[in-house]
């Protein structure tokens, strides 16, 4: 298997993403607190796609590295307002202590969903 980011590559992983975020975020909500796997899986797994972002070798054409670079700030945005969102709600009875047991794996959810769902709709679009 080669190790070179390409437009179908880029697609996969988008989708992967959002199967990923919507998984981990629907049993963030049946649990009402992270349990087992969901305690650290969404966090490493971020970390461990940061690092393997470093690691590729991209065989992208200047047009795709815009959409993934627009896909990246697009996906920044919509965290950006749903930590706004969950602070907003903070004060919600119920909502508090689910904010305060999930906090971080919400959000890493929230990003996997987010990005996968703006990278499909951009490189399909395009």
């Amino acid at each position: 298997m080669k190790n070179i980011i390409t437009r179908k590559t880029c697609v996969l992983n988008f989708t992967f993403e959002i199967i990923t975020g919507a998984i981990f975020i629907l049993f963030l909500i049946i649990n009402k607190k992270p349990v087992g796997m969901l305690e650290g899986l969404p966090i490493g797994m971020g970390g461990g796609a940061f690092i393997y972002n470093f690691l590729r070798k991209r065989d992208l054409d200047e047009r795709d590295y815009s959409l993934y670079h627009k896909t990246n700030h697009l996906t920044l945005a919509a965290v950006v307002v749903g930590i706004i969102a969950v602070k907003l709600l903070n004060d919600v009875p119920g909502v508090t202590e689910f904010i305060d047991a999930s906090w971080a794996q919400m959000i890493i959810s929230v990003y996997f969903l987010f990005h996968g769902i703006f990278g499909l709709i951009l490189f399909n679009k395009e």
